[in-house]
């Protein structure tokens, strides 16, 4: 097996440990015929009902340029609903068939997530989350 001269730099490490967790969500994810994106919108206008897309795309830091097509994708399954919020915005919102996949894709992202979290001995965990929350929350 080659050396790995980079395995002791922290963002290399946690480049690698996110590649292999998104290809593994990823594959979990295509059993519901979705990308981690599109779940991960799911979710979040579940949780945030009437969200308008610009706020969904600012908040996932998402470019407004990917927002318009992943948002038409889920509109054109039916897993989405616009609501006017005023003269230019529209609210998203799950339809009936968005929450039951919501539902569905929780299920397999807490099964993935247990998996990785199994990884990691149980004593270490809470230091573990924390660590990773102290590099992203602000």
């Amino acid at each position: 097996m080659p050396i790995d001269p980079l395995k002791d730099y922290p963002g290399y490490a946690l480049r690698r440990a996110s590649t292999l967790n998104m290809n593994t969500l990823a594959k979990r994810l295509a059993v519901l015929e979705l990308r981690p994106t599109e779940a991960t919108v799911l979710l979040f206008i579940g949780a945030n009902p009437g969200i308008t897309q610009s706020d969904l795309g600012r908040t996932l830091e998402i470019a407004s340029s990917n927002m318009a097509p992943l948002i038409s994708r889920l509109e054109n399954r039916n897993l989405i609903e616009r609501e006017p919020v005023d003269g230019r915005s529209h609210g998203l919102n799950l339809s009936r068939g968005g929450k039951a996949l919501s539902s569905r894709i929780r299920k397999t992202l807490d099964a993935h997530e247990n998996a990785l979290l199994e990884k990691i001995p149980a004593a270490q965990r809470a230091a573990f989350l924390s660590a990773l929350r102290a590099l992203w929350i602000e």
